[in-house]
């Protein structure tokens, strides 16, 4: 299964533009957040916070397909299929 995952913004530069080949249909957003940080390395892995609930809490933006993981079913936990496109961006601010 081949997913595509972009980071915006801060994160272009380690994450870059990149497709990645999941070795079965049972990956989700989760464990793909986590091998990105085992690829990327802690850089990339401090970034990742999570409440309570085990689920992302506000400081970075990850979207499956264009919606807010926060907005899927499962949450960090939805499962990923073939052809995915996910798109991780920083904490934004400004005004």
């Amino acid at each position: 299964m081949i997913v595509s995952i972009k980071g915006y913004l801060t994160l272009s530069k380690l994450v870059g533009e990149r497709q990645v080949d999941l070795p079965d249909s049972d990956q989700t957003v989760r464990l793909l957040l986590a091998g990105l940080s085992e690829d990327i390395g802690e850089e990339f892995a401090s970034q990742l916070r999570y409440d309570p609930s085990g689920q992302l809490e506000g400081n970075l933006v990850v979207l499956v397909n264009g919606r807010h993981c926060s907005h899927l079913p499962d949450g960090i936990d939805t499962r990923l299929g073939d052809g995915d496109e996910v798109a991780v961006f920083p904490p934004i601010a400004g005004g």
